[in-house]
């Protein structure tokens, strides 16, 4: 009795996961590990259409970020102004500390119509953490 109740909650689940999945098919936006991020900016060293976000505080960002990323402070009064000035047609890795803030701002750059965007989910802790190259400002 009790492997029926199973099999049914399983098959619902499946349901629900299969009607969803053409939504999450026609997201711009992909989660990225750190390791993944890291891959990801190697293979995209030389590339003029890839760029890397970092929407944490400039303090922040002065005390530790990615080689080559360009601060843009989600905290600013002229956040999604600044987002909106930045060419949509290009590939951006978004990052912020821990992923709260950086999720936040892929929610607007999707409202502004960015076309491709990695999210890397863990932040910088999660890329100190893997001990993995960081830049600090003067």
């Amino acid at each position: 009795m009790q492997s029926r109740k199973v099999v049914a909650w399983a098959t619902i689940l499946l349901l629900v996961l299969g009607a969803s999945a053409p939504l999450a098919a026609g997201t711009r936006f992909t989660e990225v590990t750190v390791a993944q991020a890291r891959e990801l900016i190697q293979k995209r060293a030389r590339d003029a259409q890839f760029a890397i976000l970092d929407v944490r505080t400039p303090e922040e960002f002065a005390e530790g970020h990615l080689s080559g990323a360009v601060n843009v402070n989600l905290m600013a009064a002229d956040f999604e102004r600044r987002l909106g000035a930045l060419d949509r047609g290009r590939t951006y890795l978004v990052y912020c500390r821990t992923g709260n803030r950086s999720s936040r701002a892929i929610q607007i750059m999707d409202r502004l119509g960015f076309r491709s965007v990695y999210h890397m989910f863990e932040g910088i802790l999660g890329w100190q953490n893997r001990g993995f190259p960081s830049t600090k400002s003067p």
